[in-house]
């Protein structure tokens, strides 16, 4: 029942109409309504949404995270190698590389070894890379010259506080 319904919706899809005005792009529609495409699509095996709000599929979601995460190595690099934010961020990052680089590893299964749906990893990469150049400005591994740390034990700091939270 299920292969007949498929084959169905596969012949509808088939047949594609193209419509446009005089002079416009012409633009391909499916004769089908928007929940039959979207069965169609979940029975081929497409992901058709993430299940999270404002965050849209990304078709050829593998690659993207690819080129995403190498664009994250490169940027990067403006960062002195001494800082342990750099090299953080280039173990990280270097581990997900090889993740999505096996050709093997089903979508599914990479979202699986990473925690997250590649959409999410896709946005971790882009917020990433605008806080590079942010990190680079603000240079937190450099510590002033002189600058001391002050170290507080327990009592210390609930003496300053003013008691134990309650």
């Amino acid at each position: 029942m299920l292969r007949v319904a498929c084959r169905r919706l596969y012949q509808q899809a088939s047949q594609l109409a193209v419509t446009g005005a005089a002079g416009a792009a012409p633009s391909l529609r499916l004769g089908l309504p928007a929940s039959a495409a979207a069965a169609l699509l979940a029975v081929r095996g497409a992901k058709t949404t993430t299940g999270i709000v404002g965050l849209p599929v990304v078709p050829d979601a593998r690659e993207e995270l690819k080129a995403q995460l190498q664009a994250v190595l490169d940027a990067v690099a403006i960062i002195p190698e001494h800082a342990e934010y750099r090299r953080s961020v280039e173990k990280t990052v270097r581990y997900k590389l090889s993740l999505a680089s096996q050709a093997d590893t089903p979508d599914e299964q990479l979202e699986e070894l990473l925690s997250k749906q590649l959409e999410e990893e896709i946005k971790l990469c882009k917020e990433e890379l605008s806080l590079i150049p942010k990190m680079a400005e603000w240079k937190p591994w450099e510590v002033p010259e002189g600058y001391e740390v002050e170290f507080l034990e327990e009592q210390q700091v609930e003496a300053k506080v003013g008691g134990a939270p309650k």
